[in-house]
């Protein structure tokens, strides 16, 4: 019995479970209006509307939902008529198509929810056409289709305000909760770098975790945007207090965990003849499964109990360290980067230690968030403005699937497809804003179509009955919102079900197979020529900026580090933008080389080199964020000659590496930086300042390789040329 609620508690904290509900709530709602009324030929309508509607909405709260609720059903109404209107002048609509595309496009440029909602608004363009080739051959009012399918949309607005009342800190909990489960994944990786032994292949670790981090990047940025509506709303709402210490603390412990005191390569080597590295790697493991246990408390509203274990294993961590610092029998620079090292993970463990009561966690100078929407109509239009160029990825964007929206609209008309709107709807799914993305979503939307088609057809024909018929439609409504954002094939195949059980309560769906399979087969080509062909934006064409901003605001991160150890360590607005910008820059790093992969090799750098520079910058961002882990203020300490010349040269060479990557040019550094700072200059400095000291010069230690790189880039992109 206690299994099962215990079962059921975790079920119901699942992010995707309440929005299930709805989606099942809204799809049997429909089924039994138009089962109950004899509005059978509503049936498609409806149900679109609510696809439309779920596609749409944003996790807000309730007054924010219902402003939103209430834009997305005029934007709605405008694009449902609009296509009502002109659907009988092919010339008129597709010179309508063409520019509300790209109007719908641009408009995201004013924010996440904007762009939700224009995006949405296509799709439910697309479906009135649908509804409009449904009812051909019935004479029916101008209003109908248009009037149906907002009904459907109004219908699951409803259902998403009456959950956003009656659970209203859901949204707050459950992206808190994934921050800190994505956190501790981070965690588990990097313990398993701490351990020594011999013959790993520590690149693929390096690789993983910087994939992974990238993921706890996206997370926080997305647990900020919804924090903001929580926590900085003139009136917050119950309970936003203790979201945002959890979030602090989970930027704390992601600065703290991504920290790197040495090339953990040869700390490796240098003991493993000693358990003290084992004993790193056992507490950093204790502590990402903590981080997922707190995950989960938080997602289930239950208290978070800590434990004594990770306690213990720091105090065994204690005596073998202590235990290497009295033998003397390594290095003496080695041992420093070991007991900062365990006196980082110390802190780790008294801040999670304390996360139970988030109230009582040390409390953060500034509290502000920053809002990157524009918060005023004179911000949105300089918003606009900016984007209204070539070079902008947005209006690059919207030219593609104007253009390839507007040529599916004419190959349907010129080749009579049968049911052919289906083409313009897959493009709008797969032309994605560059190459690599839309060839992935390519073959997902292919093979999800195809398995679809075969699951529906198996059972149809096997359960010809209409109730289970209707009764798999409101399940494959429901599995497409489940999967669509982590399993698009899957959410596919789903969605596919759906349209065939659908259009099988009025006729035969067998006439639909061929068609479906070939309007996304001639859907999808028509978004990747449209990538590959207009304004194409190619991953490897652009990856040296992605590197150059990369070191740019590692560079950017560090001065606003120093600056703290001059004035005092706080965790302020300016100081979190920087470090958010830095994991940020490194996350879209990741991200461009992974993609820049299944570009086509002439836009292509040396895989090889590309990922050495991909794991020095983000070993580059680990000593620096080291250096953010161990603020404390030593105003005097860093004004030690042979401080301020490391980070002079740092500064210089990081700008001259930006610079040249940036310009496709090779490096020249000057002989200055090559000079290693003499270790006899550390004598007499306080123990603040020699961390400092020894963060700088595995810093420094770096650019040589950063430079050697960048070189190379330009070489080979010059050969390239010639």
């Amino acid at each position: 019995m206690f299994h099962d609620l215990s079962y059921l508690r975790r079920l119901w904290s699942h992010d995707k479970t309440l929005d299930s509900l709805k989606v099942a709530l809204a799809f049997a709602g429909v089924l039994v209006f138009c089962l109950g009324t004899d509005h059978d030929s509503w049936l498609i309508g409806l149900t679109l509307g609510v696809i439309a509607a779920a596609l749409a909405e944003s996790p807000d709260r309730v007054a924010g939902r219902l402003k939103a609720l209430a834009v997305t059903l005029v934007c709605f109404g405008v694009t449902s008529f609009s296509v009502r209107l002109l659907f009988p002048y092919p010339w008129l609509f597709a010179l309508g198509l063409a520019s509300s595309t790209f109007a719908f496009v641009m408009l995201g440029a004013l924010g996440e929810r904007y762009a939700t909602i224009a995006t949405a608004s296509m799709i439910l363009a697309i479906y009135t056409m649908l509804s409009i080739a449904q009812h051909a051959g019935n004479t029916g009012p101008f209003w109908e289709e248009p009037f149906v399918l907002l009904s459907g949309a109004a219908w699951y607005g409803v259902i998403s305000l009456l959950a956003a009342a009656i659970f209203a800190n859901r949204p707050a909990s459950q992206v808190v909760s994934q921050v800190f489960v994505t956190l501790g994944r981070y965690l588990a990786l990097k313990a398993a770098l701490l351990e020594p032994v011999r013959g790993r292949d520590v690149k693929a670790l390096r690789l993983k975790l910087a994939a992974q981090n990238g993921r706890v990047v996206g997370q926080m940025n997305r647990a900020r945007q919804i924090l903001l509506l929580w926590a900085q709303a003139s009136r917050p709402a119950r309970g936003a207090r203790s979201y945002l210490q959890w979030y602090f603390l989970a930027q704390e412990v992601h600065e703290r965990a991504s920290s790197a005191h040495h090339p953990y390569e040869a700390l490796s080597e240098a003991f493993s003849r000693s358990d003290v590295l084992f004993r790193c790697q056992r507490l950093m493991a204790l502590q990402a499964a903590a981080c997922i246990r707190l995950g989960d408390a938080i997602a289930q509203g239950e208290v978070f109990e800590y434990g004594n274990e990770g306690a213990l294993a720091l105090e065994e961590l204690g005596g073998a360290l202590g235990y290497v610092q009295a033998s003397g029998q390594q290095d003496k620079a080695l041992i420093n980067s070991l007991a900062d090292l365990c006196r980082n993970l110390s802190t780790i463990e008294l801040r999670l230690s304390r996360a139970a009561h988030p109230d009582a966690l040390e409390a953060v100078s500034d509290s502000t968030l920053r809002d990157a929407d524009p918060q005023t109509l004179a911000e949105m239009w300089r918003r606009l403005r900016q984007q209204f160029t070539p070079s902008a990825r947005r209006f690059r964007h919207g030219l593609r699937l104007s253009a390839a929206l507007t040529t599916g609209y004419a190959l349907l008309n010129l080749l009579d497809l049968p049911q052919g709107y289906w083409v313009m709807l897959t493009t709008v799914f797969v032309c994605q804003p560059n190459f690599s993305s839309t060839w992935l979503r390519l073959g997902q939307r292919m093979g999800g179509t195809l398995a679809g088609l075969l699951a529906a057809t198996l059972f149809i024909s096997s359960f010809p009955h209409p109730l289970a018929q209707l009764a798999l439609l409101v399940a494959s409504g429901v599995a497409f919102f489940n999967f669509r954002a982590e399993r698009y094939s899957l959410a596919t195949a789903c969605i596919t079900v759906l349209v065939l059980v659908c259009f099988n309560q009025f006729g035969s769906s067998y006439a639909l197979v061929w068609p479906r399979l070939l309007d996304t087969l001639l859907g999808s080509l028509l978004a990747v020529g449209a990538v590959a062909f207009i304004l194409p934006e190619w991953h490897g064409k652009r990856v040296h900026h992605a590197m150059a901003r990369s070191l740019s605001l590692s560079a950017t991160y560090l001065s606003e580090i120093l600056a703290q150890y001059r004035s005092g360590p706080r965790d302020d607005l300016p100081y979190r933008i920087a470090r958010r910008d830095a994991h940020n820059a490194d996350a879209e790093l990741s991200s461009t080389l992974a993609s820049m992969l299944t570009e086509p090799e002439r836009y292509s750098l040396p895989p090889d080199a590309a990922y050495r520079f991909l794991c020095a910058s983000h070993t580059l961002l680990g000593y620096v964020s080291a250096l953010g882990a161990h603020r404390e203020q030593d105003s005097a300490g860093l004004q030690w000659p042979a401080i301020t010349m490391q980070e002079n040269h740092i500064r210089q060479g990081l700008q001259q590496i930006a610079e040249a990557l940036s310009a496709r040019s090779e490096v020249c550094l000057s002989e200055q930086l090559a000079e290693p700072v003499p270790a006899a200059l550390a004598i007499g400095m306080t123990e603040t300042a020699q961390r400092v000291l020894r963060q700088l010069a595995l810093i420094e230690g770096l650019l040589p390789e950063l430079a050697e790189l960048a070189s190379g880039f330009a070489a080979s992109h010059h050969a390239t040329q010639a």
